[in-house]
């Protein structure tokens, strides 16, 4: 079933990047696996197991576990066992046995309804392509913001899988001595990391810094009164 999900992974986001290429189709999976399970999986084995595929290789293929749940998300699953689920091979129907019963005879349909209905699936494909399209984001200053593609923004690694809480609650910020650093219980409110100048940047929420990826972490008495606070 790994081949399965990463068959669909890929052909997915060829429809989103609009490219055949191998190599940055991996890349946003592989974006895409560490945003949504942060861990990291390489584009090289997403390319190379992906290539068994194309080749039409019996050599079995295997995803960590975080992998293939960070694929099934992408492609609109709740898990890998939604994906698996939802890919069983039909059951076969039970065998017809005949009956004396007479035969009924197959109802008819107005013309009106067909066209009602046929309306009714183009406007339900419509809306599910909508909703389940891929989104973006990109981190602007000193918060991210949603764009449309940009294969250029894209192989420099500056567009994000789009997340509705990175827009809402992560921010940078320049605290203060007032700033309010933890809640009534005690749990951390910012969190810090060293942007590209080795100057530390605050944000409101936890996360991998925009510029260097690397993991922020969470704000301590003692940087309070070290990097803030110093007076």
């Amino acid at each position: 079933m790994h081949k399965k999900l990463l068959d669909k992974a890929f052909k997915k986001a060829g429809e989103d990047i609009k490219t055949e290429s191998v190599t940055p189709r991996a890349q946003l999976l592989s974006d895409f696996i560490l945003e949504d399970s942060k861990a990291p999986y390489g584009e090289r084995i997403l390319r190379d197991n992906y290539n068994k595929i194309i080749h039409n290789s019996e050599e079995e293929i295997r995803l960590k576990k975080h992998a293939e749940d960070a694929l099934s998300h992408y492609l609109g699953y709740t898990d890998y066992l939604d994906f698996i689920e939802k890919h069983k091979p039909p059951t076969l129907a039970a065998p017809l046995h005949l009956t004396s019963a007479p035969i009924k005879a197959k109802p008819t349909y107005s013309p009106k309804l067909l066209v009602l209905f046929l309306l009714l699936l183009v406007i339900g494909t419509l809306v599910y392509r909508y909703t389940t399209r891929q989104r973006w984001m990109i981190w602007e200053e000193d918060h991210y913001v949603e764009v449309n593609f940009d294969v250029e923004k894209h192989s420099l690694n500056q567009l994000k899988i789009y997340k509705e809480e990175r827009i809402k609650l992560f921010k940078k910020v320049t605290p203060g001595c007032d700033y309010l650093f933890f809640d009534k219980l005690g749990n951390v409110r910012l969190w810090y990391g060293k942007n590209k100048e080795k100057d530390l940047d605050y944000f409101t929420s936890l996360g991998l810094h925009p510029e260097t990826g690397k993991t922020l972490k969470p704000i301590t008495s003692y940087m309070i009164h070290k990097h803030i606070c110093t007076h």
